[in-house]
């Protein structure tokens, strides 16, 4: 099987970026010219493409996983997608990032004491874990409880 011939077996399993099948091929044991070559075949016909990788990744990530933007730039980044492609890819989500922490803690932290201060850095924890910002874990869960126990302006 030639490295092209590969290539697309690899494709045919799941969408990968380039940097994920060239590094693929190289375990394969291909040379450099064969994975140069396979992967500007590969481009042309549109087989490939990050930046759509990224969007779907994004999209799939929010919608699938409830992962916030700083997980979903984080993947993208270790997948090798260049960064303009995960701005745009951000950047694009429809969705605001405070308004999904606050749907998520009226369905997973329903009964949740607020008035503890453990109780709020548990679901902190859980929200900072799944890649949402500080700012934004704060404000939502200062939104539903009575405490603000963070300094600082929340207001954008």
């Amino acid at each position: 099987m030639n490295c092209r011939e590969y290539a697309l077996k690899l494709l045919s399993f799941s969408d990968r970026t380039e940097n994920e099948l060239r590094k693929r091929l190289e375990e394969k044991g291909f040379n450099g010219g064969d994975i140069d070559g396979a992967l500007d075949f590969l481009k042309d016909y549109g087989y490939i493409d990050d930046a759509r990788y990224a969007q779907k990744y994004a999209a799939d990530s929010v919608r699938l996983k409830g992962h916030g933007p700083g997980r979903i730039r984080a993947d993208l980044l270790r997948k090798g997608v260049s960064r303009e492609s995960i701005d745009a890819a951000i950047d694009g989500l429809d969705t605001d990032p405070r308004e999904r922490i606050e749907a998520e803690m009226e369905h997973r932290f329903d009964g949740a004491d607020l008035s503890s201060r453990r109780e709020r850095n548990r679901i902190f924890g859980y929200f900072a874990r799944r890649g949402f910002s500080p700012h934004d874990i704060w404000g939502a869960i200062n939104a539903k409880s009575s405490f603000d126990d963070i300094d600082g302006d929340f207001e954008e």
